[in-house]
């Protein structure tokens, strides 16, 4: 493998941690991330996790578009858009005792923590007032 050397002045930007963390677990989880997108939402699944790929393989920080694809993803493994049809049509009518279920209730865990860690989805103020 080809390492290129890192010379000083170069377009280099510290990239937070939390985004180090996000792009680590979407990199472990891709493939069951996108057999859980195409399994709760067919093509418009596949169509939103091509775009969260070809979002992370641009350069620099993760774009606005980018980041509420992401949130789509998450809302789309948490079944948030079970009334909106017209935002996914939710193809698999999964029985509570599938297989499946708890895959999916993992993967949709792991990326909110992930999500949440990078910033992209709030964090819970559990403060009393």
């Amino acid at each position: 493998m080809y390492h290129t050397k890192i010379q000083p002045g170069s377009d280099l930007r510290d990239m937070p941690t939390g985004e180090l963390a996000l792009r680590a677990y979407l990199s472990e989880h891709e493939a069951a991330l996108g057999h859980a997108a195409v399994l709760l939402a067919d093509r418009r699944g596949a169509r939103l996790i091509n775009g969260i790929k070809d979002g992370l393989g641009q350069p620099g920080p993760l774009t606005t578009r980018l980041r509420r694809r992401l949130l789509e993803l998450r809302g789309l493994l948490f079944l948030e858009h079970g009334d909106d049809s017209e935002e996914f049509d939710l193809v698999a009518i999964l029985e509570p005792d599938d297989p499946a279920v708890p895959e999916i209730c993992l993967l949709a865990d792991g990326l909110d923590d992930a999500l949440r860690s990078a910033a992209i989805f709030p964090t819970p103020d559990f403060r009393v007032a």
